[in-house]
């Protein structure tokens, strides 16, 4: 069986999250990682057959990879990627695509000039209770959208690498690091909204929330994300009232009440192209761009297009932000 040969760009947090799921993806192997910190990369390899690298440089001249995932800090990705995709290398890449919409375009560019493949890992849009939003937007079998209603509640990331995720200039502040999966998938969803408002602190006092609404004609959609100097358990909620019916997910998926019960494969093959379970989205999305780049298939689900529209939304978003 063919596999794609992957290196993983980055181990901490996210890239730790990538790292276990390749051992799930038979079409791929993951067979270098670099990470400047080599104890943590080293920690995390043990005796697995992977080769390791504090330098991106010298992976790409030592090892033969077909895929470059990218799990560095946003500040990094930018680029980083237009380097990969000019050296040859598709590249999966994580959220956010970068840290602006100026930034985001040249990206873009970069993808277009070769026959590489680029995508944007936006896994909210790969897990099923948010599919299974969109397929009911979509399908009208609720009615028409009057009013959804997103969180994302966090406390605030004080673990990060040299501190990156808590200055605002590496990051982009919780709106471009965290609300951006919310924000991109309504716009991947609905497109960009007529009008914009919304408020926002900025990082102050280890606290930085913004909450933002978004019309589209008289469908309202607010976006919550919160970074809070408290110890909140994470959590992501939604509720989307239409006009026949509801669709909530609070501790589980409910519709009209009841709770939906998914039975796998969860993506539809429709939807993805691929027959794939996603009650893991990492593991969806992964699979889903591993598969594209070994059957040479457009990635179509999370276009670099649709991925810096996201980006412009959350610029525009912070500019339009009346600060508290």
């Amino acid at each position: 069986m063919a596999k794609v040969r992957v290196g993983l760009v980055g181990i901490g947090g996210m890239g730790g999250c990538h790292f276990y799921n390749y051992e799930k993806i038979e079409n791929a192997e993951l067979v270098a990682v670099c990470d400047v910190r080599r104890d943590v990369a080293e920690n995390k390899v043990g005796d697995r057959n992977i080769n390791i690298y504090t330098s991106l440089d010298k992976m790409l001249k030592s090892e033969e990879l077909d895929m470059i995932d990218i799990c560095t800090p946003s500040f990094l990705h930018k680029d980083m990627a237009i380097k990969l995709l000019k050296a040859g290398y598709h590249v999966l890449c994580e959220k956010p695509m970068t840290l602006n919409a100026k930034d985001a375009k040249k990206v873009v560019e970069a993808a277009k000039a070769t026959d590489r493949k680029f995508m944007v890992a936006h896994v909210v849009r790969f897990m099923a209770p948010y599919m299974y939003l969109k397929r009911t937007i979509e399908s009208g079998e609720l009615g028409k959208l009057l009013r959804l209603d997103m969180k994302r509640i966090s406390s605030i990331p004080k673990w990060s690498w040299e501190d990156w995720m808590r200055d605002e200039k590496r990051s982009g502040g919780v709106a471009t690091d965290l609300s951006i999966h919310d924000i991109d998938f309504v716009q991947s969803v609905l497109g960009m909204p007529d009008k914009i408002s919304a408020y926002k602190t900025g990082i102050k006092a280890n606290n930085d929330y913004i909450v933002t609404n978004m019309q589209y004609g008289d469908t309202l959609v607010s976006c919550e994300g919160t970074w809070y100097n408290a110890s909140i358990p994470f959590h992501a909620t939604f509720l989307a009232v239409f006009q026949d019916g509801y669709v909530e997910l609070s501790d589980k998926l409910y519709k009209n009440g009841k709770e939906v019960v998914f039975e796998a494969p969860k993506a539809e093959e429709k939807d993805l192209g691929i027959n794939v379970g996603n009650d893991d989205g990492y593991l969806a999305e992964m699979t889903y761009f591993v598969d594209c780049v070994l059957n040479n298939k457009s990635t179509y689900y999370v276009t670099p297009e649709s991925s810096a529209k996201s980006v412009e939304l959350v610029d525009l978003i912070k500019k339009k932000a009346v600060k508290l």
